[in-house]
């Protein structure tokens, strides 16, 4: 279905830290877990599920993957020794999003969804870095979007590290309604979307 992914926002809260150039993402891969041949690319993706409604066979498609190909990290203050108080500023590009499917990505981006002509950047602002235990951290996520400006408390790990750089890997489920996205099935039982959304994330983040 067109709508299999209406309720896409970002509420990425994958920027920990970054390296504050323009990265052009690898082609969409699904799942989190990596080959023991090549490296896992790095990756921003929203997963979209389908409510259960009566004559609908949109379950069978579950989840469609949300890829981003355009994101960037405009600003980034962290050491990778210790990420505790590190900030970082990232941007994705709205218009750039790949679903499989050129119709459904146009219907994505319409006034009727995500409206990205008017709306063509999601900023998401991290702070407040805590380590909890090991290699898991925790931090704030600001996103703005659509005119919200919205706070999310998010987990992630480190998986790799460098002197300059840090690669984080993590998730977040949030909903679609908190940025006025979709139709809220409360008020119109017929919406075929889930107001839930599963964000994922792999980062190569380089301090600047």
């Amino acid at each position: 279905m067109l709508a299999a992914a209406r309720g896409l926002l970002v509420v990425v809260t994958a920027a920990l830290a970054a390296s504050g150039c323009k990265k052009t993402a690898d082609p969409p891969e699904r799942g989190l877990a990596a080959t023991a041949t090549a490296p896992e690319p790095d990756r921003i993706e929203v997963l979209a599920r389908h409510r259960a409604v009566a004559g609908s066979e949109d379950l069978a498609t579950d989840p469609v993957v949300v890829h981003f190909d355009r994101f960037a990290v405009t600003k980034a203050r962290f050491d990778p020794a210790h990420l505790e108080g590190g900030t970082a500023t990232l941007e994705l590009d709205m218009t750039s999003i790949k679903t499989g499917s050129e119709e459904r990505d146009r219907d994505l981006e319409s006034p009727d969804y995500l409206d990205a002509s008017r709306f063509a950047t999601a900023t998401v602002n991290v702070a407040n870095v805590k380590q909890q235990a090991g290699s898991t951290y925790t931090a704030d996520a600001t996103v703005a979007f659509r005119d919200v400006t919205k706070t999310y408390p998010v987990t992630f790990a480190v998986i790799a590290k460098t002197g300059t750089s840090v690669r984080i890997k993590g998730e977040l489920t949030f909903s679609r309604l908190d940025f006025a996205v979709g139709i809220d099935p409360a008020t119109d039982p017929s919406e075929r979307i889930d107001t839930p959304l599963v964000i994922q994330w792999v980062l190569t983040l380089e301090a600047t």
